[in-house]
Parts: C-alpha cells; sequence; structure tokens
C-alpha cells in the first residue's frame, strides 16, 4: 500500500504519517515545503501517481466563512481531480462531526468552510472511494484557543459542548480508516461530553496559566447546546481528560 498524506506538517497530520510508518506502510508525507501545495493544485498529479490512498488533512486557519469556504472547496475539488486522473482508490478526508448540519456552522465560518469541503467531495468522488472521517473536537483546541484569545493574565475559551479526543486518538481512528476496507464514513468521538470552556480551565489549572480562564459564547446556540455531540459515534476512544492532561503534563 502507499499512502499520500496532505497536510502532513500539521499536527493531525503528522501524526496519521507516523502511525503509518509504524506499521510498514510506504507512505508520502506532502505539503508545501515538498512541493505540493493542495490549495494551488501543485504537485498533485506528481505525488499521487501510483498511489492507492490519498489521506486529506489539509488546514486553513480561519474564522471567515469565505476564506474557509474557498479553501476547503478548493482543495477538495483539486484533490479529487487528481485522485480520479491518477487511479487513486480510494480518499481518505478529516472533517469534523456535525460540522456540515446548517444548524451547527450558521455562525461558525470555519465549520462552514468545512461543510464546503465534504459536499465536494461527495459530488466529486464515487461512494466506493470516498471515507469521510468525521472527529469530535480535540483536547488540544482548547489549548490553541486560549493562545489565541488571551490578554495578559486573562484567556477565553468558546462554551462548545462537545464529546472530545486527543488529537493523536483521532489520528489512531483516521490510520483506521485508511488500513481497513472501505464501509462508509465514520465519526469518531471520545469517552465524555464535556464543555471546552471547562476543558480549558483544567489546562489551566495544571499548568499554572493562564491565571484566570473564562467561557464565551461563540459560534451560535447549536454549538453552546449540543450540536457537536455525535449521537451514536462508530469509534469512541477511551483517552479521558485527565489521562491527556497527565501525558501532557509528563512531556
Amino acid at each position: 500500500m502507499k499512502v499520500i498524506v496532505l497536510g502532513a506538517s500539521g499536527e493531525i497530520g503528522s501524526e496519521v504519517v507516523n502511525r503509518l510508518r509504524a506499521q510498514g506502510i510506504e507512505v508520502t508525507a506532502a505539503h508545501r515545503s515538498t512541493g505540493v501545495d493542495a490549495y494551488e493544485s501543485t504537485g498533485l498529479s506528481e505525488a499521487f501517481s501510483g498511489a492507492d490512498v490519498v489521506v486529506d488533512c489539509v488546514n486553513v486557519t480561519t474564522t471567515s466563512a469565505d476564506t474557509a469556504i474557498d479553501f476547503f472547496g478548493t482543495v477538495a475539488r483539486n484533490v479529487s481531480t487528481a485522485a480520479l486522473s491518477a487511479g487513486v482508490g480510494r480518499v481518505v478526508c478529516l472533517s469534523i462531526i456535525n460540522a456540515a448540519d446548517p444548524a451547527v456552522n450558521a455562525k461558525f465560518g470555519y465549520y462552514q468552510g468545512k461543510a464546503a469541503q465534504e459536499k465536494v467531495y461527495r459530488e466529486s468522488l464515487p461512494a466506493d472511494v470516498l471515507t469521510i472521517v468525521r472527529s469530535a473536537q480535540w483536547y488540544e483546541l482548547a489549548r490553541q484557543m486560549m493562545s489565541t484569545l488571551r490578554l495578559g493574565p486573562v484567556a477565553a475559551v468558546p462554551h462548545m459542548r462537545c464529546r472530545p479526543l486527543s488529537a493523536a486518538d483521532a489520528a489512531a481512528a483516521l490510520v483506521g480508516a485508511v488500513t481497513t476496507a472501505p464501509g462508509g464514513d465514520v465519526e469518531v468521538a471520545g469517552p465524555h461530553v464535556l464543555d471546552l470552556a471547562d476543558i480549558g480551565k483544567a489546562i489551566a489549572r495544571r499548568s499554572g496559566s493562564p491565571r484566570w480562564v473564562v467561557g464565551i459564547r461563540f459560534g451560535g446556540t447549536a454549538i453552546r447546546n449540543g450540536g457537536l455531540v455525535p449521537e451514536r459515534p462508530d469509534v469512541v476512544t477511551t483517552t479521558t481528560l485527565d489521562q491527556w492532561l497527565d501525558a501532557e503534563c509528563a512531556a
């Protein structure tokens, strides 16, 4: 099996690359510094030649709906075209649970981009070629939010009721989708329903910084009130928040 991982320099992409290689699978880590730009459609044809599976972990950091829709939609279109041309057997795309639900993404531009990504892939690729792995939010997201929304000793984290998991567990589920026979889309979530703001507060207590974490309203009522919580996830990971914090503090 030959696997191409797009967005391989990112947090989830690099973890997927390492886990696949640990299983003895031939992997090409594709990103801009290796001459592959999925948004500009640069280097895709060459990278996909002879590939069995393409994994889309490409990401953009934005809260703008226009930017997210353009980026994710363009990448999905370019990847689909190149994959079909190269005869790639499967495309596995990382997405977010319920991001395509209009009630969830109405006031969250990034999620509108993920919805556009899923739509383009579904319209461009045969069902037996495409697998969408939808993950719940990662514990790491709270830490990222605290870094972005911080002023001195105070940081803010949006209230997001979700069923979070570690990025490493999300990567493991993505690898599982790559190495097993296609059987439809996959939803992966963590062991407990939590508020992302509470995760931020737990991180601050363990690390001692920032001094204060406040929960804020952002992204609409559906995000705060459980619209991100899956009803029956296909994969339930086992790493709890406390276990993740223990590992983070030890690192």
